[in-house]
């Protein structure tokens, strides 16, 4: 064995390949035809099963990708007209107040079939101070609200933050050295100032009728 040994080493040095280079080459040339018991019975499986299930909520990749359109709503004063704001108020607020009173726990729905009595025991005048405050708080953000179902836009939401600014207000007027109920009060301005100046840069036709509306001095 070692002429032979001798003679791959001449030739490896003739060639100028090491003969750990060598190796390699031969290991990359391998090409390896043996199935192992593992595979064979992971590929008989899978003939057996055929093919695997999809995912419930599976998109497949050539599936061209549709864009939603992004949400648009129309300013509350799109017109340069002062009876703009007033007229849309008062048409909202007249048909909150022809509507029928919402009632406790959400049973408006199930109003028509309700007894007196029964509807009479489920009216916002037997509620918590809570169920008063978040149907007042309600009310008020549909009066502002850009679109239907708005619950997002800067008008609402400086509605909604007022109406619990009036809450605390009105918790102090009780328990004046509620110091933390105070701090809580100051954060709430300093959040309503904020989307003030944000409504104001972004839309100033709907941010002054907004302040006018609510009587803000700014």
């Amino acid at each position: 064995m070692a002429p032979i040994t001798f003679a791959i080493t001449r030739s490896l040095s003739q060639l100028r390949i090491q003969p750990s280079s060598a190796l390699r080459l031969s290991q990359a040339t391998q090409i390896r035809t043996k199935i192992t018991k593992a595979k064979r019975h992971r590929l008989l499986k899978q003939q057996r099963e055929g093919p695997k299930p999809l995912p419930p909520k599976y998109i497949p990749v050539d599936k061209p990708i549709i864009i939603a359109p992004t949400a648009t709503y129309e300013s509350l004063a799109l017109e340069p007209d002062d009876q703009r704001l007033p007229n849309i108020l008062s048409q909202r607020s007249e048909k909150m107040a022809n509507d029928t009173p919402p009632l406790r726990f959400h049973f408006t729905n199930l109003e028509k079939e309700m007894s007196p009595k029964l509807r009479q025991m489920f009216q916002l005048t037997n509620g918590s101070t809570s169920e008063l405050a978040k149907a007042q708080k309600g009310s008020a953000m549909k009066l502002f609200e850009m679109r239907p179902g708005d619950t997002g836009s800067s008008a609402v939401q400086i509605m909604a933050l007022t109406s619990r600014i009036q809450q605390v207000q009105n918790h102090l007027s009780t328990h004046r050295k509620d110091y933390s109920g105070k701090r809580g009060l100051d954060a709430l301005y300093v959040k309503r100032r904020k989307l003030l100046d944000y409504l104001e840069v972004k839309d100033f036709e709907t941010y002054s009728t907004v302040v006018k509306s609510l009587g803000l001095v700014r």
